[in-house]
């Protein structure tokens, strides 16, 4: 074998070498490339499956709002109509107290007009007793918390 019949053997193997090396190359970026596109495709998938999950999500909770906002409609329709049967028994309970005072003034007159009326302060008649126990105590408040006295003298500093 000659000098120039080795270069030449040289030479090709060398554009061989590289030819083989680009081509390792491109295989491995095709690689990359499948890999990365399989990634994306999974996340397409995922973020369909995600979307697809949320409309439903959301879905019921319109469904939900709306049948919610269907029965609070309802309750306040019949709270509306129930209005007049509400009227109808405050006229009946205003109607109720005012026979009441009429029939204790007419008792207060008789009473007065009588030798024996009593004349002080308190009440005249039954009814009068029991409205003024139902009348709360305007001593102080109903509920306290914590002591109402005076405090003591450890709390006093």
């Amino acid at each position: 074998m000659t000098d120039d019949e080795f270069q030449r053997l040289k030479d090709t193997e060398k554009r061989h070498l590289r030819a083989r090396k680009r081509l390792r190359s491109t295989l491995k970026n095709l690689k990359q490339e499948d890999e990365t596109q399989g990634v994306v495709r999974r996340m397409k998938q995922g973020a369909r499956r995600l979307l697809t999950e949320t409309e439903s999500l959301v879905d019921q909770l319109r469904g939900a709002v709306a049948e919610r906002d269907a029965r609070l409609e309802g309750a306040l329709d019949d709270e509306w109509e129930g209005g007049d049967g509400l009227h109808e028994a405050e006229e009946a309970l205003r109607e109720e107290r005012a026979e009441q005072r009429v029939r204790r003034m007419k008792a207060e007159e008789g009473n007065s007009s009588s030798p024996h009326s009593g004349g002080g302060p308190g009440p005249s008649s039954a009814s009068e007793a029991e409205e003024e126990a139902d009348d709360p105590l305007p001593d102080g408040p109903d509920k306290t918390i914590g002591r109402m006295g005076a405090p003591r003298a450890d709390d006093a500093s």
